[in-house]
């Protein structure tokens, strides 16, 4: 299946299904202690059994490491991100990538009925739904290049970029800027 026909595929295709849970009064050394364990990237913050918020390992290196504070007491509450973004598990993948750009994130908890049930992030959308590694692709003719997410064509692989940076995804990551990545 090539990237084209995966952002048609529902969001289930791609999400994780374990993911890491903390209270919101949890330490951030006991949350990544959970996200080591899982091999997790993120946690949801629970607050008396409802999500409220998320926790990624770069807010823990930027807003606790970094800042100079202890993991054992700072409390997942006071470094999450909130309101928690969410898309359902029905939504096509290009709706989740769509909404994760224009929210400059990187992932979203995926829910049924409200409830989250996974976790949908980009490098997942762009793997593939079993894992398999999809090179985002310039699809060139001699005379034009097509956008692999709009068939959109420019004349150029640099107008390409560009239009896949300013449209689809953000600025940069197709220019070599990985950092939101």
């Amino acid at each position: 299946m090539g990237l084209k026909e995966s952002l048609e595929e529902p969001v289930s295709t791609f999400m994780t299904k374990g993911f890491v849970k903390v209270e919101a009064d949890d330490s951030i050394f006991r949350a990544a202690e959970a996200m080591v364990r899982l091999g997790a990237t993120e946690a949801i913050v629970m607050k008396e059994g409802s999500p409220v918020g998320i926790i990624t390992e770069r807010d823990i290196l930027y807003k606790v490491v970094a800042a100079g504070l202890s993991p054992q007491q700072v409390k997942a509450k006071e470094v999450m991100s909130t309101p928690l973004q969410t898309v359902d598990e029905s939504v096509k993948a290009q709706e989740a990538i769509s909404k994760m750009s224009k929210l400059g994130l990187r992932r979203l908890v995926v829910t049924k009925g409200g409830d989250p049930v996974g976790m949908i992030t980009q490098k997942a959308v762009v793997a593939g739904p079993r894992g398999e590694h999809i090179v985002l692709p310039e699809l060139a003719s001699p005379k034009s290049f097509a956008c692999p997410y709009c068939d959109a064509t420019m004349k150029t692989r640099e107008e390409l970029s560009k239009h896949i940076d300013q449209v689809h995804l953000g600025p940069g990551l197709l220019e070599g800027d990985r950092s939101k990545w």
